[in-house]
């Protein structure tokens, strides 16, 4: 199953600040100054940080238990 995909021609057209563009950068500036805002709520932000490293580590050696059982588990 072949899918035609043609690109747009560089460089992109000079208007990149579109209504629709615009919107979403006000919606994104609110929703981060939200989150500066509880950061800063965090007593030691470092906890946060390192919690979700671990969580990543786990979710990545769970995939790779989920599509590699045999050589994780020998």
């Amino acid at each position: 199953m072949k899918t035609d995909f043609t690109l747009p021609l560089l460089p992109p057209p000079p208007e990149i600040e579109t209504r629709e563009i615009l919107k979403q950068l006000t919606l994104s500036h609110r929703h981060l100054a939200e989150l500066k805002r509880v950061v800063k709520t965090i007593p030691n932000e470092q906890i946060l940080i390192n919690t979700l490293s671990l969580k990543e580590k786990k979710y990545n050696v769970e995939k790779k238990r989920h599509f590699f059982p045999y050589h994780i588990a020998h």
